[in-house]
């Protein structure tokens, strides 16, 4: 009884990860132009700087604890708030890859796929720092010095700068 649980639970947890990284964009999409009319523009470097621990022990120092914790709280939902909106741009480059794939020309399909790959990647990447952003939002007075995190953070970064790279000039739809 137990093990059917189990199973039935890592089943439906699968079922859930799968479909959060596969969901389309929640805009309609038909061509790269749609594409410049409703992507959100985010600047990478702005989420660096919200995601620097350098940044954030240099606001440790100068601020009381505090005027530290309201300010790191706003700093996490503003991060979260970014990260939010290039969770939307990654699906709607997942449904223009899979719109340049029925183009049927080889190189395009390619490149397709390596977009697809990639925004899924970034959404995989921001499943696994959530969970780190949320717990310091709730704590922003513990220090936090998790390598993994830090990886991840570094993975979900690159990603963005991947999707945000290659958009949809290289789909020429």
């Amino acid at each position: 009884m137990v093990s059917t649980l189990l199973i039935l639970a890592v089943a439906s947890s699968a079922l859930i990860l799968a479909w959060s990284l596969l969901r389309s964009g929640q805009l309609e999409i038909r061509d790269a132009q749609d594409w410049d009319q409703k992507k959100h523009d985010v600047d990478v470097q702005i989420v660096c700087a919200l995601l620097d621990h350098d940044e954030e022990r240099y606001l440790r120092r100068c601020l009381s604890e505090k005027q530290f914790q309201i300010f790191q709280r706003k700093r996490i939902r503003l991060t979260l708030c970014m990260l939010r909106l290039v969770e939307q741009n990654a699906g709607t480059l997942i449904r223009l890859g899979h719109l340049a794939r029925l183009k049927r020309d080889p190189s395009l399909t390619r490149k397709a796929d390596e977009l697809i790959s990639t925004a899924i990647q970034f959404r995989l990447n921001l499943l696994l720092a959530k969970p780190y952003l949320y717990l310091q939002w709730l704590f922003p007075s513990w220090v936090l010095l998790v390598a993994a995190c830090e990886l991840r953070y570094q993975h979900l970064l690159d990603s963005l700068v991947r999707v945000q790279q290659r958009g949809c000039q290289t789909l020429n739809l």
